[in-house]
């Protein structure tokens, strides 16, 4: 790890629970979330530091208790650890996650302009504020209830076929009403970095489906939205999808066949296939997180 950084002995609780409230002050804090960022090679800005912050506090503050950090370094905008080595391509990775957007913007244009989706989101790395040569863009998807497996099928589509889709990873499709994530520091910082591209009500219900999120990080809120050009490029067999009886038709077949599928295929608990919830977590990134994390000594 580039920015290696570990949480002191004594801010150590029971790693078998899940406890999200924090305790400490605002140096155990910075040193939390700075180990969290570590696991990820990543070096956060202010703003990024002072969000993933788990007491709450001003950024004034923030920016008053980093100079007095003698271990701690803030370098165009970024911390840093004094001693530590800075990841080479901390740059580059910024700047990827910015290209990789902007080329997949008008995949995301079409699948923002759909009706049934009520909540469009970019998740993962490049919400993080980063992104490697080959990595993708991971999105988050809320639709109108009944509407998942058709606009994974939708999303899938893009990804394969359209000439700007091959980032494109849906890799969580949820339906209104079915929005509640498991808590834990892994789901309630992932939930902060979203970057919200459409939100007609699907987002704003998912947080507040998942309040505990905003009570483990006091500092965050949902991400500003950003624009994407919204286009109606649909293929042509989406317009049948969306006629009210084949449209059920086709959800109900599209949801049998697939959660068979993939459930049978599936070899991670991490990965939830119903009717309502899509959650394609087949890489156990979330278990691999938190397993790192407990090594670094931090509660999940």
């Amino acid at each position: 790890m580039f920015t290696d950084w570990s949480i002191n002995e004594h801010q150590q609780t029971n790693t078998n629970a899940m406890p999200l409230t924090f305790d400490g002050d605002i140096n155990a804090a910075v040193d939390e979330a700075l180990a969290w960022s570590s696991m990820f090679d990543h070096h956060p800005t202010l703003n990024e530091l002072w969000r993933d912050l788990r007491r709450p506090c001003s950024e004034e503050t923030l920016v008053q208790h980093l100079d007095q950090r003698a271990d701690l370094l803030v370098d165009a905008g970024h911390v840093h650890v004094v001693d530590g080595m800075r990841h080479p391509l901390e740059h580059h990775r910024r700047l990827l996650a910015k290209q990789h957007l902007d080329h997949t913007a008008e995949v995301l244009g079409i699948l923002a302009s759909c009706s049934a989706v009520t909540g469009l989101a970019v998740t993962g790395s490049i919400a993080a504020g980063k992104n490697d040569e080959d990595g993708d863009v991971d999105v988050l998807l809320v639709t109108k209830p009944g509407w998942v497996w058709r606009t994974r099928a939708l999303a899938l589509y893009l990804a394969h076929r359209h000439p700007n889709g091959a980032r494109l990873c849906p890799n969580m499709v949820l339906a209104e009403g079915n929005l509640a994530i498991e808590p834990s520091l892994y789901g309630a910082r992932e939930l902060m970095r979203m970057i919200p591209l459409k939100d007609t009500s699907g987002l704003s219900q998912l947080h507040a489906a998942n309040a505990w999120a905003h009570d483990a990080l006091p500092n965050a809120s949902m991400k500003p939205q950003i624009h994407v050009p919204i286009t109606t490029d649909y293929p042509w067999w989406w317009r049948i999808m969306t006629l009210p009886l084949v449209g059920r038709i086709v959800e109900r077949w599209e949801a049998s066949r697939r959660i068979k599928q993939l459930m049978a295929a599936t070899s991670t608990t991490e990965a939830v296939y119903s009717r309502s919830v899509c959650r394609g977590h087949e890489n156990a990134h979330k278990q691999r997180i938190e397993r790192r994390y407990r090594q670094l000594g931090g509660d999940v």
